[in-house]
């Protein structure tokens, strides 16, 4: 059975978590700030967390707080880096929106929850070296990534769709600002602006139209149990998902260059946007166990431009597995 404690606001153990985390929220700035304020000990098993509605923070005895002293340890470097890097990653969590209830575009699956979670990871490596120095805690490196799965599968989708015109620090800093359910979205428009903005129209209609076409490809089965999984099992991911957003990418291309290929597409030929799908909620990091249909995971699909001489791009989404556990 694990036990929690709450740390005391006046002790030195809390100052030094409060301080980290503010130093961590610094280097990429957010309106929103989650963490209530309270802090936890955990005897769990288990890296930390932060509550969805509460907003406390909670954080492991054995792994995380005992090696956050303020300065380097000479006998155990690498579990003060991983400690470290939990705060980070936590940061990441607390200085993210989540929902976004009127945008078109959200993914409110547990699809989003392994996401979430690998780009908290790839956060916490890319900043772990700046983060540490202006912690005074200089000279630690981050070895190993506390969710191997997603943190591959999100490392390198993110390599993939990023280039001069959204950059993988571009991405980043969007997706730390979120909201959570956006993922999807904001790695869809890196697609866009590096892969697509040559021939497709200019309108806001047309760029949401697409990225909810590139968002299909990218819900893979195992999003909501890669922060489970191997780093093996995440590069699987991330080469599925590669290949099917390649194709979808060609498919956009053809399209847009045939002609009339930028006209909307009659109302009366539109699909119908899954009931299912508009019932999804989303309660902080944590979704109701009931899953809509896998065509549902983005609330109300916007249709691509189409001519009468050619079909809109096909969905071909992947199946969706049952409820998995969150991280947090």
């Amino acid at each position: 059975m694990s036990l929690e404690r709450r740390i005391d606001p006046d002790s030195a153990s809390y100052h030094e978590v409060a301080r980290l985390y503010r130093i961590a929220r610094s280097l990429r700035p957010t309106a929103v700030d989650r963490w209530s304020g309270e802090l936890y000990a955990t005897s769990a098993d288990t890296w930390g967390g932060l509550h969805p509605r509460s907003g406390a923070l909670k954080l492991s005895e054995h792994r995380v707080l005992q090696y956050l002293t303020g300065s380097v340890s000479s006998t155990h470097p690498q579990q003060q880096a991983e400690a470290l890097a939990t705060v980070l990653h936590e940061a990441t969590h607390g200085g993210m929106e989540i929902d976004a209830p009127t945008e078109p575009n959200a993914v409110r699956s547990e699809h989003s929850l392994g996401l979430i979670e690998g780009l908290a990871e790839v956060r916490a490596f890319a900043d772990f070296e700046a983060f540490a120095e202006r912690a005074g805690y200089p000279g630690l490196t981050l070895d190993t990534p506390q969710y191997p799965g997603a943190y591959a599968a999100t490392r390198d989708l993110m390599a993939h769709v990023t280039g001069p015109a959204c950059t993988r620090d571009d991405l980043l800093d969007a997706a730390s600002r979120g909201p959570g359910v956006m993922h999807f979205d904001q790695f869809a428009h890196a697609v866009v602006a590096n892969r697509l903005a040559d021939v497709l129209p200019s309108s806001e209609a047309d760029h949401r139209a697409a990225r909810a076409a590139l968002i299909e490809p990218m819900l893979h089965a195992h999003w909501p149990t890669l922060p489970k999984t191997s780093a093996e099992t995440g590069q699987m991911v991330a080469r599925d998902i590669r290949s099917a957003l390649d194709a979808k990418i060609d498919e956009l291309r053809r399209h847009y260059r045939l002609p009339g290929g930028d006209q909307p597409i009659p109302a009366s030929e539109r699909q119908p946007t899954s009931s299912a799908a508009r019932q999804d909620t989303l309660d902080g990091l944590r979704f109701l166990a009931s899953q809509p249909s896998p065509t549902g995971a983005i609330t109300h699909r916007p249709q691509l431009g189409q001519g009468t001489s050619h079909a809109t791009p096909t969905v071909n989404p992947h199946t969706r597995p049952g409820h998995s556990p969150l991280r947090d």
